[in-house]
């Protein structure tokens, strides 16, 4: 899959095409073992951003696919992979991928990757359930 496409598109797009995209992802990371887990990353950065722009929130079980996806690519040795997974975790909302985060041992990190992971767990603990919680 070329997940490039992901970059070009709209910033705004209608829920059901979001839909139509957040699925092609799924199936494709469920059906392939070969996936380029940043470029996955980078792809659902792009749609969860959009989705985020729609001010709703992802249906609930795409939703819960998506955090299951988060939560197994999660990898601290990168910090470009980090940084899009805490913006996921933020722009839908992802409950199971932000305790995954919170569990994570610290100590041995690199200084910026432990920074993103506290700086996302201090903006949205309490409010991870609503990611349009700053905006009311």
């Amino acid at each position: 899959m070329d997940f490039s496409i992901f970059d070009e598109l709209s910033d705004y797009l209608p829920e059901e095409i979001l839909m139509k995209y957040f699925n092609q992802i799924i199936n494709y990371y469920e059906s392939t073992g070969n996936v380029s887990i940043i470029d996955l990353s980078e792809a659902i950065y792009q749609l969860s951003e959009r989705q985020w722009h729609t001010y709703k929130c992802l249906a609930e079980n795409t939703k819960h696919k998506v955090d299951r996806i988060i939560k197994e690519i999660i990898d601290t040795d990168s910090y470009e992979l980090m940084d899009n997974v805490a913006s996921i975790i933020a722009y839908l909302g992802l409950p199971e991928s932000f305790q995954t985060l919170k569990e994570i041992d610290r100590t041995n990190l690199s200084a910026n990757v432990r920074k993103l992971i506290e700086e996302t767990i201090n903006e949205l603990d309490g409010n991870i359930d609503n990611p349009y919680s700053g905006l009311e």
